[in-house]
């Protein structure tokens, strides 16, 4: 456990202090600034039915957030690490060991929901509500429980199915889904035409307000439904049995693992979790050649980094409200072509670093039979031709459901092109060698510089854009201001030798 709390907080544990200090005193403030309203009014009182629903679907959303993060732990415990074998092998008893992995599955899962139920408990206790305040922490705590053991039984299923390293990249795309899932929520008038029909931004709280015991066909309060809401305010009965049912799967689980490890545990922790035999007959082995050979590493080595898919699944979730809210009301089709260009460049940025900057063997490209200019053409081509795809396929989109005139798609295309591709030129100019594993590390240090003359560059064809969607005439200033970012990036470049 000691240990899983220093992977998890590493050096900011002084910053998580000084948080939850300043949340303390804020809340000490509140009660003060409240203590004359507060004894009026009802706080522990049972909860109501029109609150169940509410409160459920947000317990929902915990724990799809500990789940997946139960999921990454799981992974690094039985796998990554690789010294489960000799644990098993030690005089301590198996299931000792696999226990206290799980507790450590526990708390990686707890900690996602947890920057939000520690603070939101804290303020509930301070101020007096102490049945919001317990009940919420021993849901927490029973709720990260169950995360731990779904997510190794889910972690062992997926590692048989995929593989170690596909089953990192499904967990990294699970976790941004989640993390997407409220704001998609929140659309979802966009994505039903619901405005369309009257119904406006309303509809997702309409759909709320039928989400309750008795009503719109769903079962009474007293229903199995209904039993995590009902004891996240301390109701007796329902937190007996969410303590007591998460006690019982935490243990069969760490029984039935215990049971699985130590029958096969030389083939579980090997490098891929299992044994892959070839899917081809032995034979001679063909290999590409030129460009085509540069393209397809560094495509297949990105579809192997999770983080980066992660963080190109969110830009394009946050793409989709954007394309279905364009098509209605006129105020905003100008914001399409606008967004298309700016998401595009952004998401060639990060694709350019990792292709031009994240190279573990720089000696071995030093030394394969072509020349380095030829090389990074490749590299920058793979970062420009993925994105210019998604961005042709944006405006196509747009195209096709009216929300763009035909004139003004004329000019977005070659905005499109020059976004993609200028902001792969500024990563290639400025050139900064980095290890792939440390390629999203926060403690990166860019230049400042840099940072302003690609914000100038996007943003300034981003402002073209809107003007050429709108039909402004300002768009040419934007559109030079754009233009000698990217030039004056281009008289600061420097040599990609390392």
């Amino acid at each position: 456990m000691l240990w899983q709390w220093q992977a998890l907080t590493g050096g900011q544990r002084k910053g998580l202090f000084t948080a939850l200090t300043v949340l303390v005193l804020g809340v000490v403030v509140a009660y003060f600034a409240l203590r004359s309203v507060l004894p009026n009014l009802p706080l522990n009182a049972p909860l109501p039915d029109v609150a169940l629903g509410p409160v459920l679907l947000v317990q929902a959303f915990f724990f799809t957030l500990m789940l997946s993060a139960a999921v990454r732990a799981s992974l690094v415990t039985l796998f990554t690490r690789g010294d489960l074998d000799l644990l098993l092998q030690s005089p301590l008893p198996p299931r000792v060991v696999l226990a206290s992995r799980a507790l450590g599955v526990a708390l990686s899962a707890a900690l996602p929901a947890g920057l939000l139920v520690v603070p939101l408990t804290l303020a509930l206790l301070v101020l007096g509500v102490w049945r919001g305040g317990l009940g919420l922490t021993v849901w927490w705590l029973s709720a990260a429980l169950l995360a731990s053991s779904a997510g190794l039984w889910l972690t062992l299923g997926l590692v048989r199915v995929l593989g170690v390293r596909g089953t990192r990249t499904a967990a990294s795309v699970l976790g941004a889904l989640f993390g997407a899932g409220l704001f998609l929520a929140t659309q979802w008038a966009n994505f039903s035409g619901g405005r369309g029909r009257g119904q406006g931004s309303n509809a997702v709280f309409e759909a709320l307000s039928t989400f309750a015991p008795g009503q719109a066909g769903w079962p009474g309060r007293e229903a199995w439904l209904w039993l995590p809401a009902r004891a996240v305010w301390l109701e007796p009965l329902p937190l007996l049995i969410l303590v007591a049912l998460s006690l019982a799967v935490f243990a069969v689980s760490v029984l039935a693992l215990t049971l699985q490890f130590t029958s096969g545990v030389q083939e579980m922790a090997a490098p891929e979790g299992r044994v892959r035999h070839p899917r081809t007959p032995a034979g001679r082995l063909r290999f590409a050649s030129g460009s085509r050979a540069t393209l397809l590493k560094e495509w297949r080595l990105i579809g192997r980094d999770p983080e980066l898919l992660s963080r190109t699944l969110l830009q394009l979730v946050y793409l989709l409200p954007l394309l279905f809210s364009v098509t209605r009301g006129g105020g905003l089709r100008a914001a399409g072509g606008t967004g298309v260009v700016l998401l595009t460049a952004s998401l060639t940025a990060a694709l350019a670093h990792l292709t031009l900057n994240a190279e573990d063997a720089p000696d071995l490209l030093v030394s394969a039979p072509r020349s380095p200019a030829a090389l990074r053409r490749d590299k920058w081509l793979a970062a420009v031709i993925p994105t210019t795809l998604i961005g042709l396929v944006a405006l196509t989109v747009l195209a096709l459901r009216g929300a763009l005139g035909t004139s003004h798609t004329l000019f977005l295309l070659p905005l499109l092109l020059l976004g993609t591709g200028g902001t792969a030129l500024m990563v290639l100019w400025q050139p900064l060698p980095v290890r792939r594993a440390d390629a999203f590390k926060s403690n990166r240090r860019t230049p400042f510089i840099n940072t302003v003359l690609t914000l100038l560059f996007q943003g300034g064809l981003s402002a073209t854009a809107f003007a050429a969607s709108s039909g402004a005439v300002w768009g040419l200033v934007t559109l030079a201001a754009a233009l000698i970012a990217l030039g004056v990036a281009y008289s600061m470049r420097r040599s990609d030798v390392r």
